[in-house]
């Protein structure tokens, strides 16, 4: 999963970086899931300006999650306790999203995928008015796993990033 790890919207309003830390994270956890989904939720923060989504973890899936080969439920336990420990902490990370791996080239989001990221942005108790989905496939050459992500603004359709362009200008981000 060697991408680049900046990522625009085409309309240029929302940006995200993944660190190589939670790039790590998500390929780890998709190399031990093998053959069936699993997935996990983002912690990270927004830089400065809040512009920039800032991925700095990609949790791996509670123990109480579900999965099957075309298919993965969250869990939740013990979440509100490690968030909880995120917020905090000295660099203060907070949830930005969801994570999950389709075992296969296709990393089409399902209606599932798409519901739960509707649910999440209308959920107040999440507290996260444009939450993030990543979408990791299976690695096709070399040690590339395909990778998509997404945002869903709060009454809005949802928006696929962009992996950016070494040349385009995109802010400079600083990890906590």
């Amino acid at each position: 999963m060697r991408q680049s790890q900046n990522w625009i919207t085409p309309c240029g309003r929302y940006a995200l970086h993944l660190t190589p830390a939670s790039r790590e994270q998500m390929d780890r956890e998709c190399a031990r899931s093998g053959d069936v989904e699993t997935g996990g939720v983002l912690v990270g923060h927004y830089d400065s300006g809040e512009l920039i989504a800032v991925i700095t973890e990609a949790l791996p899936p509670p123990r109480d999650s579900t999965r099957g080969k075309s298919w993965f439920h969250r869990g939740v336990e013990g979440l509100h306790a490690l968030l909880a420990k995120r917020w905090e902490s000295r660099g203060r990370t907070y949830y930005v999203g969801e994570w999950h791996y389709h075992p296969s080239s296709t990393i089409q989001p399902s209606r599932d995928d798409l519901a739960q990221m509707h649910e999440i942005n209308a959920d107040p108790r999440y507290r996260c008015r444009e939450p993030i989905m990543v979408i990791v496939g299976t690695i096709q050459t070399g040690d590339n796993r395909p990778v998509r992500a997404f945002v869903f603004p709060q009454g809005e359709p949802h928006l696929e990033f962009e992996q950016a362009p070494a040349e385009q200008s995109v802010p400079v981000v600083t990890e906590k």
